[in-house]
């Protein structure tokens, strides 16, 4: 059952990348390890600034 938890976990994981969803998780421990001394945002400020990191900051980006 464990294997299938992990198996499930993984693929999410893998889609949420592949669609471009930022991971908040891997953000925290990426920040604990090669930045100690810096404190992590909250996830819902993380989720704000890489969504105005790939939309633009709000301003709206297309042709039409």
């Amino acid at each position: 059952m464990e294997f299938l938890r992990k198996a499930i976990r993984g693929l999410s994981q893998y889609l949420q990348a592949i669609a471009g969803v930022p991971n908040y998780e891997a953000y925290v421990a990426h920040l604990k390890e090669h930045h100690p001394n810096e404190t992590p945002m909250c996830e819902k400020e993380f989720h704000r600034t890489r969504n105005d990191e790939k939309y633009g900051g709000g301003s709206i980006r297309r042709c039409c």
